[in-house]
This record gives structure tokens, sequence and C-alpha cells, in this order.
């Protein structure tokens, strides 16, 4: 099992990025990171997967910190 981003393109979204969860050859995507409202870095969990979740949601200085509480939760 394993994380990893795949960019966004979109017009408005200038740095955001998709939170692709790979197993067994399946690709799932869990939930976003990326700059909210121009200001701050935000992460979170949008999609149910069988997995304890204990946080759906953070916010973290830079991508690599949104990713590193991504990986916790």
């Amino acid at each position: 099992m394993a994380l990893y981003l795949r960019k966004v393109i979109h017009p408005q979204a200038h740095d955001n990025y998709r939170v692709i969860l790979k197993r067994e050859g399946d690709e799932v995507e869990i939930g976003p990171i990326g700059i909210q409202h121009g200001a701050a870095w935000r992460w979170g969990i949008d999609t149910v997967i069988p997995m304890r979740v204990l946080e759906t949601q953070g916010k973290g200085k830079d991508r690599r910190d949104c990713m590193r509480q991504f990986r916790a939760a």
C-alpha cells in the first residue's frame, strides 16, 4: 500500500494535488493537499476507505508537512 500525489490541472488550482492510495494494483483518490484561499496549506480525507481514520483534515506548513500528516492519519 502506497500513497502518492497527482497534480490537479485546473485554472483555479495553482498548487493542489490529489492523494492517491495504491494497493494491489488499484488506485483510489482519497483526498486533497493544497493551498486554501491562497494562504495556508491544507489536507483532507474525503473518501471512505476501509481503515481506521483518526483525523480527516488538517493544515501544515508546506506540502511535505501535509503529506506527513496525511500518512499518519
